[in-house]
């Protein structure tokens, strides 16, 4: 992604009208993939990520169609608290057993999963994804994927896709599907 590698750019808003939202796509844009995703979120016991508002970090391993994936992201949080972009770490994992067996020798908890089905469109270097999440609902995310120089253009131009989309959304989400579920769950601790 140009001056960008490693950080992702990103926008994700509550869709009220995602069926009709899939029929534009699928006549506009180049339909990429569909599958389930299951994203498990540790946090390290020594290093509680819930323990700051907004969370800014979140360790996930993921399991789609067989394959498994770590990924660590720690978003911009400190100067702007609905933060577009992050700080991303992904790579594919083997053994997903064995790494679960080494975040718990190394006292890593377990903190919740996020179940969802997604569906993918690439348009105008905008990956589109569709998301139905189990307890939350529906969500369209847009994540920046050309050649951007900085994260300003980046996030100009999900904006203008967005637009384009005339999509019925509810209030941009800045949280996040793992901390809105442990809200919606009421396993949050509050001070």
């Amino acid at each position: 992604m140009g001056g960008l590698k490693h950080v992702e750019v990103e926008l994700k808003f509550p869709v009220l009208n995602s069926q009709e939202l899939v029929k534009k796509l699928n006549s506009l844009a180049q339909h990429d993939k569909s599958d389930f995703q299951k994203d498990t979120y540790y946090i390290p016991k020594h290093r509680n990520f819930l323990e700051t508002t907004p969370v800014s970090e979140w360790l996930r391993l993921r399991e789609a169609k067989g394959k498994f994936s770590i990924n660590y992201k720690n978003w911009h949080k400190d100067k702007d608290p609905k933060s577009v972009s992050c700080d991303e770490f992904e790579t594919k994992i083997e053994d997903l057993d064995a790494l679960r067996k080494i975040f718990a020798s190394l006292n890593f908890e377990e903190v919740i999963t996020v179940e969802k089905a997604r569906n993918t469109w690439m348009y105008k270097d905008v990956e589109i994804a569709i998301d139905s999440i189990k307890e939350l609902g529906d969500f369209i995310e847009l994540e920046a994927k050309g050649n951007f120089n900085n994260v300003e253009e980046a996030k100009a131009h999900l904006y203008a896709v967005l637009k384009e989309l005339n999509a019925q959304l509810g209030p941009q989400d800045f949280k996040g599907y793992p901390y809105s579920l442990l809200e919606k769950r009421g396993l949050l601790k509050t001070s």
